[in-house]
């Protein structure tokens, strides 16, 4: 009996090769899905904000100093706005201090309205939460909207640092 090398298939090394260029291209493809589904877009703009959130507090608390996060609703943009620098006027006016730079929510995004732990909100315009140099202050519950008019809030509790996601429509402080 005559053994004979098989020339029809695939070699292993043939279907490795496949398979890899595969993963390295889903790898690359699978991350920008986030900008074509509304969902996906909710949560990406939903995570970025509370990540700024969280990096703005650890800035504060880290150097104490007093930080700013800005929220303008009917551009629905937001920015850190820094502590006046060594030279400057402590006391410096907000609208002056110099900002990490202005981001943009993506397509379709909205920022609906801003609660605050007294119970009040805004639902225009440009809302600044301070973040005081011991991380005590800021507390707030901003809500992110996409045009299917799905919510997702993103509750911030400055005492603890605790960033939070859960369904925007009946987001609210707890009452103890």
């Amino acid at each position: 009996m005559s053994l004979r090398a098989h020339s029809s298939g695939f070699t292993m090394i043939e279907l490795i090769v496949v398979v890899t260029i595969l993963g390295l291209l889903a790898s690359v493809v699978v991350p920008n899905l986030d900008g074509i589904s509304p969902k996906y877009r909710l949560r990406s703009a939903a995570r970025t904000i509370g990540q700024n959130i969280g990096w703005a507090r650890s800035l504060g608390g880290g150097v104490g100093d007093e930080y700013v996060l800005r929220y303008d609703l009917g551009e629905s943009t937001f920015s850190i706005i820094l502590p006046p620098g060594i030279d400057e006027d402590p006391d410096l006016d907000v609208d002056m201090r110099e900002t990490m730079g202005v981001q943009t929510l993506p397509k379709g995004i909205v920022i609906s309205k801003i609660l605050h732990p007294d119970g009040m909100s805004d639902e225009y315009g440009i809302v600044d939460i301070v973040l005081d140099e011991y991380g005590t202050t800021g507390s707030h519950i901003a809500v992110v909207r996409n045009e299917e008019d799905t919510t997702i809030a993103v509750y911030f509790e400055a005492i603890i640092g605790s960033i939070q996601y859960m369904p925007g429509e009946d987001a609210e402080f707890p009452r103890w």
